[in-house]
């Protein structure tokens, strides 16, 4: 088995609008048309048994309307989370419909959401969320659509991490997207996962391998951020590093399913 941790959809109506505009935003192409049946069609094309869809809502109103949709597309191929816009008036209600949903985790975008990852103001949420056993995802590092400030550095996630060392968290882009000497600094060797999305390019395979050596596969996650990757290259990056079958197993389905299964550490 193969999980993709990390990937992106919406819904048809919306896809057709929201990837052309988010393509030109960043500069690059999609790999699927960021619809469900388009990440089903590239799963199955390179061999990804269950990807986990993480959402965003980037306005506090699109919040109730992209969990609605979301819980909707869950199946045993899609694994999707929750969003939170932080300005929601709301958000109590919220996380406890999406565990009762059965949802499993919250991905927030600090810098879409305009937040910095360790204001005080969302610790709150955070608390309720790991409270309640929620794996949460951060976008962490620069966003190629924004500029800086970058809101979720691994320096201010770090003070995420004192405040709640048993939280299950997850820093996307191996722990902070171009911010990679920090992560080090920061970040390797605390209680925190990362995923592998949209990092093996920049990094390349040497660095890939020390900082997943440095850090530990068992808190790796395979992620490949469809349709900004190509699911099938990320399974053959990953493939290539100089990793035993155990390593290798374990970041791309073991610490998924383990985490699936139970978010609780």
């Amino acid at each position: 088995m193969t999980i993709d941790f990390h990937t992106h959809c919406f819904s048809d109506e919306i896809a057709v609008k929201a990837i052309p505009k988010l393509a030109e935003a960043g500069g690059i192409q999609p790999f699927t048309d960021g619809t469900v049946s388009g990440l089903k069609s590239s799963m199955q094309s390179s061999g990804i048994h269950v990807s986990v869809v993480q959402p965003i809502a980037t306005k506090p109103a699109q919040t109730t309307v992209i969990n609605r949709w979301a819980a909707s597309i869950k199946d045993r191929q899609i694994v999707p989370f929750g969003t939170i816009h932080p300005e929601y008036e709301h958000w109590q209600e919220e996380i406890i419909w999406l565990s009762n949903q059965g949802i499993k985790g919250v991905k927030f975008h600090p810098d879409y959401q305009r937040f910095f990852v360790d204001d005080e103001k969302l610790f709150p949420i955070y608390e309720m969320l790991f409270s309640m056993n929620f794996i949460v995802l951060f976008h962490a590092g620069v966003d190629i659509a924004f500029s800086e400030p970058y809101h979720c550095t691994p320096k201010r996630l770090q003070k995420v991490l004192d405040m709640f060392p048993r939280a299950v968290i997850i820093a996307a882009h191996m722990g902070g997207y171009m911010y990679w000497d920090d992560v080090e600094k920061y970040l390797v060797g605390r209680n925190i996962y990362m995923d592998t999305s949209f990092s093996f390019k920049k990094l390349g395979k040497k660095n890939m391998e020390k900082m997943i050596k440095a850090h530990g596969a068992d808190k790796i996650l395979f992620a490949s951020d469809s349709p900004w990757g190509d699911q099938a290259k990320e399974i053959m990056n990953i493939q290539s590093l100089s990793l035993s079958d155990k390593e290798r197993g374990a970041i791309l389905s073991g610490n998924a399913c383990k985490l699936l299964s139970n978010s609780e550490i």
